[in-house]
């Protein structure tokens, strides 16, 4: 009977401890490959940002608007790059859905539609924490989808160091 118990009790918490997690996304590799015109390396000065104290809740409405005086293009990715870009992108875990923060801050990805909208993909390298922002805009900077965050800092950081002049350095 103890036994049984126990092997109850273990099953709960093991299904409490993981009910919560976020599911995982991914880029679909063929998606960007068809329709992404260009990828830009930015800096997003957004001194507005904030983070939720929670990712559970729905917080799609206080997301924030992208606005286009606050970006600065630092680096253009060639184009002989773009598919080995697209294709480390695709592997990536990206928890869906995991609202870290409203909007992006500092050094982004910028992966522009032949249509005009574009994504933004942000982590929160300056603190060292795997947290950040992927939105979807459309060509007015007005929010279309979020996707979420990447599961790892280094996910973000080594995309960028791998295929950008600027790079990332971690405290």
């Amino acid at each position: 009977m103890k036994k049984v118990l126990a092997l109850l009790l273990i099953s709960f918490l093991c299904i409490c401890l993981t009910a919560c997690d976020p599911a995982s996304y991914f880029f679909d590799n063929d998606d960007l490959l068809d329709n992404l015109t260009d990828i830009q390396l930015i800096n997003y000065d957004n001194t507005l940002q904030k983070s939720f104290k929670s990712w559970v809740p729905n917080h799609y409405s206080k997301l924030v608007n992208f606005d286009f005086d606050n970006m600065t293009i630092l680096e253009i990715l060639d184009d002989s790059y773009k598919e080995e870009f697209i294709r480390q992108l695709a592997q990536q875990y990206i928890l869906h859905t995991y609202y870290a923060y409203n909007s992006p801050n500092n050094i982004c990805l910028r992966l522009l539609y032949a249509n005009g909208d574009f994504i933004i993909i942000n982590c929160a390298y300056k603190n060292s924490y795997f947290g950040g922002y992927i939105g979807k805009y459309d060509s007015e900077g007005n929010v279309i989808d979020f996707y979420g965050c990447f599961e790892s800092l280094y996910s973000f950081t080594s995309l960028v160091n791998d295929f950008f002049e600027t790079k990332i350095y971690l405290d």
